[in-house]
């Protein structure tokens, strides 16, 4: 009886397995799949530019690139410090900083994951996601404190406001006296020393620069100087702009860029090459994307074709920057750069 009882346990083992195997015939990426994608914030509420965290996460597969959402998705009311990208066996996960700016609740709908592959592309649409907003005036409320303001304590009064007021006449005048006193004596004992121009330096010439060392430089083929060969292209263009109209290019979103573009009334094709080429770049910088051969030189191309819109229409602005810097830096009239100055 005792093999009898040893026997139908060794059998009822082996097809509990057996059941368990026939179960997990479907891949991980089918049984994840089902699921969908999981978006949570760390934070239960948000407040005016407090960093908080969002967490989107969905199941990962080896034969397709995962393209998460990335900073234009966003409403503009959010602005985008960090995002940082993991992976596990089953699952692909990016943790995004933000710093809200907005007075109403935030709420995130609509964000496409795409799977991407050689022949196959497709999207999941992310969970909706709510976080109620807060501030220190509704905490001040809820607890019953009194907003009213405290009433100004009156000026103090001087008894002869005009005695002060002589008072800094005298002192005013020997200041500017000594002042006057003491310049001149250093002009005097002080030699002329000759001094030599600065060399102005077009921004047109100095992106056409860029762009040719660029192009001479080895071809990118790993993911790293892919990378770089992309922020480099569009870090040359805020370069440009940066320097002939002093907006900070270089800290700014490329959707900021581009509407300093529309105020500054540039043309309709130059924003549109312009924002095409800064899109690219965030997409592999920040998206994941890697581009192909054909798309690597295609970008190089594009930025040259922008340089000659730029060459076209900037000449006006060009020169009054030319104009700009001689007048800062003391140019006399019918002098060239590198002239010794008496």
């Amino acid at each position: 009886m005792c093999l009898s009882i040893l026997w139908t346990y060794i059998n009822t083992i082996t097809f509990d397995a057996q059941i368990q195997t026939r179960t997990n015939d479907k891949g991980p990426f089918e049984l994840k799949l089902k699921n969908g994608p999981r978006i949570y914030s760390k934070a239960d509420s948000v407040g005016i530019s407090t960093p908080f965290k969002i967490i989107i996460s969905s199941p990962s597969r080896t034969d397709y690139e995962i393209n998460f959402p990335d900073s234009s998705s966003f409403p503009p009311n959010l602005f985008l410090t960090n995002a940082s990208y993991g992976s596990t066996a089953y699952e692909d996960s990016v943790v995004y900083t933000f710093q809200y700016f907005g007075n109403k609740d935030l709420l995130l709908n609509g964000l496409q994951i795409i799977y991407m592959a050689k022949e196959d592309t497709f999207s999941i649409t992310a969970p909706p996601i709510r976080l109620p907003f807060s501030s220190k005036i509704e905490l001040i409320i809820a607890r019953g404190d009194s907003l009213e303001l405290n009433p100004i304590k009156p000026n103090y009064s001087f008894s002869n406001p005009w005695l002060f007021a002589f008072i800094i006449g005298i002192l005013f005048t020997i200041l500017t006296f000594l002042w006057w006193y003491h310049r001149s004596q250093k002009n005097i004992t002080e030699p002329v020393q000759s001094s030599e121009l600065p060399i102005y330096e077009s921004p047109l010439r100095i992106l056409k620069s860029e762009l040719e060392t660029i192009l001479e430089d080895d071809f990118p083929k790993t993911d790293p100087t892919i990378k770089v060969y992309y922020s480099r292209i569009s870090d040359a263009f805020r370069d440009y702009y940066q320097t002939l109209y002093e907006f900070p290019a270089l800290e700014s979103t490329s959707r900021e860029l581009l509407e300093y573009l529309n105020q500054i009334a540039e043309s309709t094709a130059l924003i549109t090459k312009i924002g095409t080429l800064l899109m690219n770049a965030d997409r592999v910088k920040f998206a994941k994307f890697k581009p192909n051969e054909e798309q690597i030189r295609l970008i190089l191309d594009e930025s040259f074709a922008c340089l000659d819109l730029l060459v076209d229409q900037h000449k006006r602005r060009l020169q009054a920057h030319k104009e700009e810097f001689q007048q800062l830096h003391g140019y006399p009239q019918n002098s060239e750069p590198g002239v010794p100055l008496q």
